[in-house]
């Protein structure tokens, strides 16, 4: 009776714990995981700073685009008066920044005359950034069409 009750503590106390592979198996696995959730972090923040450059460049193309746009526009003036108006700008994007890492842009205007009778304008603007987290130049573009104010 002994000897078989003593067989079986034996047995029981090799069951009870893991083996090095297993612990191995699982630790690897664990990092893997732990990897994957730090990675798709990182990309959902790089992400999330692009959509917030990209809605800043377009509302810097805006903010021309409406400055020509608000431009007086009598045709028996000519329409130089409005054609005047392309050119080149540069400046920042409009973004929190805690760390003075600012974004330069620069805005391409385009005032070109699509008919004179009637008399219709298409104004281009075109906002190029860089963005360095992907290490590449976006351009954004808003354009409208204009009559004369009559």
């Amino acid at each position: 009776m002994k000897l078989s009750a003593t067989v079986n503590k034996a047995r029981k106390r090799r069951q009870a714990g893991f083996t090095m592979i297993e612990v191995t198996f699982a630790a690897a696995i664990a990092a893997l995981v732990l990897a994957g959730m730090f990675e798709g972090y990182n990309v959902a923040g790089r992400r999330a700073q692009f959509s917030a450059c990209n809605l800043a460049a377009n509302t810097q193309a805006m903010r021309q685009l409406e400055q020509v746009e608000g431009a007086e526009w009598v045709p028996s003036y000519g329409e130089t008066q409005l054609l005047g108006l392309g050119g080149t700008t540069t400046g920042n994007l409009c973004l929190p920044s805690a760390n003075g890492n600012l974004i330069n842009c620069t805005n391409y205007t385009t005032v070109t005359l699509l008919s004179t009778n009637p008399p219709y304008a298409m104004i281009q603007v075109q906002c190029v950034w860089n963005f360095p987290a992907y290490g590449g130049t976006y351009t954004n573009t808003v354009a409208v069409l204009r009559a004369p104010n009559i």
